[in-house]
């Protein structure tokens, strides 16, 4: 009888898969317009449709440092209309920091595709009296508290930062979270704030406009737009790793068949030889991976993270 069942589901899913789509993919992203996930959601959503068939739409819905967008994704029908463009925050920090979260990365959400991932840099005041190295930021942290600047609690801004002080046993800096990236920013080339970690998209116009200085950067290697800028591993500090990878999830049941469909058209549209110039131009490493392989890179990366915030006793409540 069982496998009766099972044998009618299937038939009613795979001509629903053959079809698919029939009507419009909705990518949700879950911060707001003119953010990096935005961009790259908005990219990729161009690249995908004439691969796919269709027509592919993003669906803007910030709030809560992006829970609010990615439980309404995890709720959604498992039919494949309806992804998220996930982040290291949005899918593994998130539920890591806060009791309140009603998602799982590995319950609710089914890989789709990897897309791409940004380092991030140590940002301070261009100005003669904040610290000029990573070593004059740790010296001032210690002598005397300071305040941090992110672009919210528990995204990777906010993340970077506080395994920095862990890793450096500063326990007195106060966090200021903003709501996004350039109001983070802006206070920090004001002085409000001592230093900020954030990408290097969202630093770099401040950076070469001489309103930022940049400390470090947490890739492995010195980045081409900031070729003076050392990397943490090169200042003594190696375990000072920090990026944000962008991924498609689709909610967990969505049809195999209609999920290598997706995936099978992301990963064309980021392999185009025309994206990867748009992906430098957002400070953007590809990270193109099939459905399989981006199960296998979560479930390797998530420790990182939850361990840290776990050995930190990290907890937000939003």
């Amino acid at each position: 009888m069982k496998r009766f069942a099972a044998l009618a589901l299937a038939a009613l899913i795979w001509p629903a898969a053959a079809q698919f789509p029939d009507k419009p993919v909705k990518i949700v992203v879950a911060f707001a317009p003119g953010t990096g996930s935005d961009v790259l959601a908005r990219l990729v959503a161009n690249g995908m449709g004439p691969y796919l068939g269709g027509s592919v739409i993003v669906d803007n819905r910030p709030g809560g440092g992006g829970i609010v967008g990615t439980e309404s994704v995890a709720r959604s029908p498992a039919d494949g209309y309806t992804l998220t463009l996930g982040t290291t925050s949005t899918l593994v920090n998130n539920p890591a920091l806060n009791p309140n979260v009603k998602y799982s990365v590995e319950k609710d959400f089914a890989p789709v595709a990897g897309l791409g991932k940004a380092w991030y840099v140590i940002v301070t005041a261009n100005t003669p009296e904040a610290p000029k190295t990573l070593q004059e930021l740790v010296a001032r942290l210690k002598s005397q508290p300071s305040p941090f600047a992110s672009a919210g609690q528990g995204t990777i801004t906010h993340l970077a930062s506080e395994m920095f002080l862990h890793r450096m046993g500063i326990k007195d800096a106060t966090h200021v979270p903003y709501k996004g990236s350039s109001q983070a920013l802006t206070d920090v080339t004001g002085g409000q704030v001592l230093f900020a970690s954030d990408t290097i998209a969202a630093a770099l116009p401040l950076i070469r406009g001489g309103k930022l200085r940049a400390l470090a950067v947490t890739a492995p290697e010195r980045v081409s737009t900031l070729p003076d800028v050392p990397t943490t591993k090169e200042l003594g500090y190696p375990e000072l790793r920090a990026h944000a990878w962008l991924v498609l999830m689709a909610p967990t049941g969505t049809p195999a068949p209609v999920v290598a469909k997706l995936s099978d058209s992301a990963m064309k549209a980021m392999n185009a030889p025309e994206m990867r110039e748009k992906l430098k131009a957002q400070e953007l490493e590809p990270m193109v991976l099939d459905a399989k392989a981006l199960g296998e890179f979560i479930r390797g990366e998530t420790p990182y993270w939850s361990g840290f915030i776990k050995q930190s006793g990290m907890k937000v409540e939003q």
